[in-house]
């Protein structure tokens, strides 16, 4: 199938374009105001496909928009400067939410100690600035490509290499990771993707469509949800955090829809192989917390770094040691 840019063959499209801009670009900006003034910003537009990248939160994602609708959730904290700390306080003061938030490199879910060192909520990376090494246009795909290092001296030394891509005329985001171990000593790194979809494809009667072979709750809250992991309640003024683990199929390609009765869709491709973990986060609460988390992962556990090394479920990772993952993306913005 040749790819279009409205409706014309890309080819076509370049000739009949006075600038390609004005239809496909990546720009790079500097915040002046509010809570995330002096961080960066990177807009990436591919006809209707608009895409905001955050280079000083580790080149995550925030706000993506699809013919003017916004499709990930955001909080009212915005993007300012994460600070970890010993508790959640750091995290929950500054979880802007944005398509993408990346938890890792060596930890996720909730803080623990573990060998005697304390791990943050969800890991340092959302913590991290990239180093921006490519932003590009070409004839095929827009490209945004960047470093993020967890490193220190004497100890830990984590590079993750990322690549962000839309083929042009497409409604696909596709992240691209290495992690490369660039320490003198064997690390078990712990990733999850945090995707978080929000209103308007989110809201009550939203199905999730999972590959899952089994769906467990987390806890009470979860429990008391069970029955309807699938379908998105009504938000009410009160709704407890639900978190729930989906057992996927092994070493298969599968995709995740999240879909709205509107006719807006996500599909969320992953490889099992890589990412053989999946949560699901929701939060139904009118004021500010309707939000789908779908988070695929390394391991199948949101209890933190102690509790994964205590059900065995650490790989390491050894010196020159390199690690694939990556998420795909893809919008369908309905009628």
């Amino acid at each position: 199938m040749v790819a279009e840019l409205y409706g014309a063959p890309i080819d076509e499209a370049w000739r009949r374009l006075g600038h390609r801009g004005q239809a496909v670009t990546v720009e790079s900006s500097l915040r002046t105001d509010g809570p995330d003034a002096g961080s960066r910003r990177i807009r990436v537009v591919n006809g209707d496909l608009d895409l905001e990248v955050l280079p000083d939160r580790g080149l995550d994602l925030g706000q993506l928009r699809v013919a003017g609708m916004p499709f990930a959730w955001t909080s009212a904290t915005g993007f300012p400067p994460i600070v970890p700390g010993p508790d959640d306080d750091g995290w929950l003061r500054s979880f802007g939410g944005g398509l993408l938030t990346t938890c890792g490199l060596r930890s996720f879910g909730a803080p623990s100690v573990d060998e005697g060192e304390a791990h943050p909520l969800h890991g340092r990376y959302s913590s991290l600035r990239a180093e921006v090494t490519r932003t590009e246009v070409t004839d095929r795909e827009v490209v945004v490509e960047g470093t993020v290092r967890e490193v220190e001296v004497f100890g830990v030394h984590l590079e993750l290499r990322r690549r962000i891509s839309t083929p042009i005329g497409s409604r696909l985001v596709r992240v691209q990771d290495l992690v490369v171990n660039r320490g003198a000593a064997a690390v078990e790194p712990m990733v999850l993707y945090h995707l978080n979809l929000g209103w308007p494809l989110v809201d009550e009667g939203t199905v999730l469509h999972s590959p899952a072979t089994a769906v467990e709750p987390r806890d009470a809250q979860a429990r008391a949800g069970l029955g309807s992991w699938d379908r998105f309640p009504a938000p009410a003024e009160s709704y407890p955090e639900q978190v729930f683990r989906h057992e996927l199929p092994l070493r298969e390609r599968v995709d995740i829809v999240v879909a709205s009765p509107r006719g807006a869709a996500v599909r969320i491709a992953v490889d099992t192989a890589r990412l053989p973990a999946l949560f699901q986060w929701r939060v139904a609460e009118e004021r500010g917390h309707v939000v789908l988390g779908i988070e695929p992962a390394t391991v199948p556990t949101i209890l933190g770094r102690a509790d994964a090394r205590a059900r065995g479920l650490l790989r390491p990772l050894a010196p020159g040691g390199v690690l694939e993952l990556g998420v795909d993306v893809e919008v369908t913005p309905g009628g």
